[in-house]
């Protein structure tokens, strides 16, 4: 039986409390609005693009890449004095987020849409030549600074004509 009196008591005291712990009804939304202006703002997440991420372009001086010829080797190669297909060219590449690169290449190598990717800091791409009298390549580079430095192996599509060119290509944007 004490220990019902006790709960009681105890019950009794805490009653004349309990109005003093709750708001008032129209104070409720000026403590909660309180609360959402005190919270910080959502900050929008943006994605640094990556430093590929844009277009470049670089030019390129093909010249005869020299083929060992040996016993059962083409003919044509030792005929080929390089003067076709050498010369002057440029490349515009674009290069999305992704790495996905297309573009397009013009001059001595012929004109040649230009698909690939990039993946690390490496840039590999294939030169499909827009007409038969172009020559079909691959570019492989890697990057240096802000752009790429390599290399463009390209042949004609009965592979006598062998051609080679070093290419740099550096930001437009």
């Amino acid at each position: 039986m004490k220990h019902q009196h006790f709960a009681l008591f105890a019950v009794a005291l805490a009653l004349p409390l309990l109005p003093a712990c709750k708001s008032p009804p129209n104070s409720a939304p000026a403590a909660s609005s309180a609360v959402a202006s005190a919270a910080p703002a959502p900050v929008a997440s943006v994605a640094a693009k990556p430093w590929f991420s844009g277009a470049f372009s670089g030019a390129y001086e093909a010249k005869l890449a020299p083929v060992e010829v040996q016993t059962g080797a083409i003919r044509e190669w030792k005929a080929d004095d390089g003067k076709a297909a050498s010369g002057p060219g440029k490349l515009d590449l674009h290069i999305d987020d992704n790495g996905v690169v297309d573009g397009s290449s013009e001059g001595s190598l012929g004109a040649s849409t230009a698909s690939g990717k990039v993946e690390d800091d490496a840039l590999r791409v294939t030169l499909t030549p827009k007409d038969a009298t172009g020559l079909h390549g691959v570019l492989v580079a890697t990057r240096e600074g802000e752009g790429f430095r390599g290399s463009i192996q390209a042949s004609g599509s009965d592979s006598v004509k062998v051609r080679s060119a070093t290419v740099e290509l550096k930001k437009t944007n």
